[in-house]
Parts: C-alpha cells; sequence; structure tokens
C-alpha cells in the first residue's frame, strides 16, 4: 500500500510504469515517466505539486544533463503514487530523494518542488546506453554520481558530466589500463573498504595534483588523443590518470600496512615511489611536493582488529582523518585539499 498523497494530491498512477535506475537523477527519472505517458515535462509536474523549473521548463526538459530536481516529504509522496512505487523504494534508487536531500516542509505541507539550473550536490553523468538498452530504456538516461565520470566494466564505456561537450562516451577497448586501474579501485574498496577507498582518493589527489604541473606526460596525452579528447582540456584528467593513481594507491596502502613511519622508513617510501614515477614519465622533483604533504598528514596509523562488517579494520592517520570525509567525491574524501581546476600555484 502506497502512503496516502493526502487530500490534494494524485489518486491513481499513471498507466505506464517507468522502473528507476539505481543512481538515477530524479529528473531523468521524472523526465522519462512523463515521457512514456506522452506528458511533456510541464504537464506532468502539475501532478506533482507546486514548484519552479528555473522559471523555464522547456529547457529543463531540453537539458536533463544540467539541473535536478528536488522535492518536499508530500511532494514526494505525490510522486510516488505517479510512479506506482512506494517512497521507500524511490528514495533508495534516486540519490536526490533522500532524507537529507528533501526540501524543507513536513508531511502536513503543501507538495512542493524545485529544479535548480545546478544540482546541489553531485554530478549528472550519463548511463551507459549499453546497460539501457540492456534494460530495454528507451531514452538517455542521467546518474547523479558523486565523482564527475563513471566506468562501466561491462561494456567498457567511459563517462562523464561534460554536458554536451565533445563526445558524449568514450570507449575503453584502446585504454585497458584504466579498465585495470578501475578494477583495481574496486578491490581496495571491498578488501579495505572506508580505508580502502580514501586511499584511492588520496593517490588520485596526487595525480591530480601532478596532471596539474605536467598535462603533457606522455602516457596522459597518449590516452587522452586515444579518447578523442584534448590532453590539456581538464575533462580528460580523470580519464588519464587513474592508471597512476590506482598505482599509487596500492603503494600507500603498502605504506599504511607496514606501520613503519619514522623518518628512514617514509624516505625509502618514498624513493620506491618516485621510481614509479619514473617509469610512467612524471618528472620526479616536479611531483615530489604532493607526497610530502600526504606523508606528512599519514605520519601515525593503527591496524585494528579485523572486522566483517568494515573490511579489515585498517585506520588511517589521525592527520588524514581530521580533514577527509567519509562521503562524496574523491576531492572530499581525500586529505588534500586541492581541486581539479585550481591553479598550480594555489595547491
Amino acid at each position: 500500500m502506497l502512503d496516502d498523497p493526502g487530500l490534494y494530491g494524485p489518486r491513481r498512477p499513471l498507466p505506464l510504469r517507468v522502473g528507476p535506475v539505481p543512481g538515477e537523477s530524479t529528473g531523468s527519472f521524472v523526465n522519462r515517466l512523463a515521457h512514456a505517458n506522452g506528458l511533456s515535462l510541464a504537464a506532468f509536474l502539475d501532478r506533482v505539486g507546486q514548484g519552479e523549473a528555473s522559471a523555464y521548463p522547456e529547457r529543463v526538459e531540453k537539458y536533463p544533463q544540467s539541473t535536478e530536481m528536488y522535492v518536499n516529504e508530500a511532494g514526494l509522496r505525490y510522486l510516488a503514487v505517479l510512479a506506482d512505487l512506494s517512497p521507500v523504494l524511490l528514495q533508495r534508487d534516486l540519490p536526490s530523494l533522500g532524507a537529507g536531500r528533501l526540501l524543507a516542509g513536513g508531511p502536513e505541507e503543501a507538495a512542493e518542488w524545485r529544479w535548480p539550473w545546478e544540482p546541489v550536490a553531485g554530478h549528472l553523468v550519463r548511463y551507459c546506453p549499453s546497460c539501457g538498452d540492456d534494460l530495454g530504456v528507451g531514452e538517455a538516461v542521467w546518474l547523479m554520481s558523486p565523482d564527475s565520470w563513471q566506468v562501466c566494466l561491462r561494456h567498457g564505456y567511459w563517462s562523464d558530466d561534460a554536458r554536451g561537450r565533445g563526445p558524449g562516451f568514450m570507449e575503453l577497448a584502446e585504454l585497458p589500463e584504466t579498465v585495470t586501474a578501475h578494477r583495481l579501485r574496486q578491490e581496495l574498496a571491498e578488501r579495505w573498504g572506508q580505508a580502502g577507498e580514501e586511499l584511492f582518493a588520496d593517490s588520485f589527489q596526487v595525480a591530480v595534483y601532478w596532471w596539474t604541473r605536467m598535462p603533457d606526460t606522455v602516457c596522459w596525452v597518449r590516452r587522452a588523443w586515444a579518447a578523442g579528447l584534448d590532453a590539456r582540456e581538464m575533462r580528460a584528467a580523470p580519464l588519464v590518470i587513474y592508471p597512476e593513481a590506482a598505482e599509487l594507491a596500492r603503494a600507500m596502502l603498502d605504506f599504511e600496512r607496514a606501520g613503519q613511519r619514522d623518518t628512514t622508513d617514509r624516505s625509502r617510501w618514498l624513493a620506491g615511489v618516485e621510481q614509479l614515477m619514473a617509469g610512467w614519465g612524471v618528472d620526479v622533483a616536479e611531483g615530489r611536493q604532493a607526497l610530502l604533504v600526504w606523508l606528512g598528514r599519514h605520519r601515525r596509523g593503527v591496524l585494528a582488529p579485523s572486522s566483517p562488517a568494515g573490511g579489515s579494520g585498517l585506520l588511517l592517520g589521525a592527520g588524514h582523518s581530521r580533514i577527509a570525509s567519509r562521503t562524496g567525491p574523491v576531492s572530499q574524501r581525500s586529505c588534500l585539499t586541492w581541486q581539479l581546476g585550481m591553479a598550480a600555484a594555489d595547491m
């Protein structure tokens, strides 16, 4: 039994159902549900409550890769009735309907929705088209992703939040090292839980530092060209640095697990990573500073007892934990606070 939408809410579902894709943006789902039932977006929204679609509903409908929809609790109930799904199931699959993203207003408030031109959090990233075909989805699906990219290992696609600039997808057939890197990232997260995710975030941020200063590194230029991208455009950075970031994350894990952190041990680890950098073609002198910052925030760490619920219990240094977030994109999960697109002098 679906929640009662209240006195003024819709009483029955729309005739044709649409299943949400896990991680899908609310705007993407609503567009698909409206179109499946022969409704324009504006006509559909009249059934969901009062709101504003950036004052231009037709633009919102035309550019789902640029904007996201948010509702209050009553609006969630209305949407649940129209979709013939419980609010709990919608919140499970659509991140922007989570409790922390609902608009203000209690259950007795009028249903409201807002459609700001920029998402409140996350990145709108295109869902793999082959996965969409497998599900029988008849139009583009957009995910609300914490990172600005998504990797589909099943079909070998990389997609990002480029918003229509350049190719919509990059095929990874000519970039097997990127596929390997994504698998390694997944393995770190599965084996080491939160610590594995945060160490990858740290390594990715170090690689961002390197790319900002050295975008013409040969292996990165080659990968950008293979993906059909300009080597110096910021969109290319996550894709091209992914392999080095994954390998560096594994080296950081070795450092944390060893638990040997005096000056000699840190120098030995740094020398080993510098050898890796030289092999990758990354200028060692230019890139060392980011590694020194990371070492400074990982001076102390503890290997906690194994925990079935939380990986193997590797706890990172206090300097890391004071800065890194446990959720969000890689830039927030890292103890290294620079951002992709930041001027090199500001890092």
